[in-house]
């Protein structure tokens, strides 16, 4: 009988600054953070017995009122925020997946998201492409399924199987997917597939 260490599936969600809820954290704190700063101006002024009013008005008042307007709106947009990550909970939304692994096959999130049985895979591989749009001249790495075995390989690599950005590389304060972490999730749930890391590819 397999383990359930062998049967888990293999999921990488959305991470980063990309996410509803880590949206809301960091919400929640700056306004903590604003209404500790309020109160310890308060204190401050009410220990040295001065005015309270004047050291409000030029934090809250300042640049036209924009840090007051600010810290007004602000738990408006925290109440929205918690509704919609109450409603993405309530309605199990797969947008922040990024890629499955399990027995059946392999899930490929993102703006084309599709499952591919491990009978239609030959293999995966890692891949950096050019981006001719950069300035910079940058590489991305990608995630490629293999539909094809070596030597029948189109020679463009977006024409090899369905791919993807590597799962994590393109979320703000995200945190890339390691090689070597998809390597034993496919050996654990389809150990006849291989994953290589084939480099760049100037298409």
């Amino acid at each position: 009988m397999p383990s359930a260490q062998t049967t888990e599936p293999f999921v990488v969600m959305r991470r980063g600054l990309g996410t509803t809820k880590t949206v809301l954290y960091l919400g929640t704190l700056l306004f903590a953070l604003m209404v500790l700063l309020t109160v310890l101006l308060i204190v401050i002024q009410s220990i040295r017995g001065g005015p309270i009013r004047e050291p409000l008005e030029a934090v809250w008042l300042a640049w036209g009122g924009m840090p007051l307007i600010f810290a007004v709106g602000l738990p408006i947009l925290l109440l929205v925020g918690a509704i919609t990550a109450f409603e993405e909970r309530r309605e199990a939304d797969n947008d922040d997946v990024l890629l499955t692994v399990d027995r059946t096959g392999i899930y490929l999130g993102g703006e084309q998201p599709q499952t591919i049985p491990w009978s239609d895979v030959r293999g995966v591989c890692r891949v950096e492409r050019h981006d001719d749009n950069s300035i910079d001249e940058s590489w991305h790495p990608y995630l490629i399924v293999l539909r094809y075995t070596d030597d029948a390989l189109p020679r463009n690599s977006k024409a090899w199987g369905p791919s993807c950005p590597w799962p994590g590389t393109y979320e703000i304060l995200g945190r890339p997917l390691p090689f070597a972490d998809l390597a034993a999730a496919i050996t654990r749930n389809a150990p006849q597939i291989v994953l290589t890391d084939r480099g760049r590819l100037p298409d």
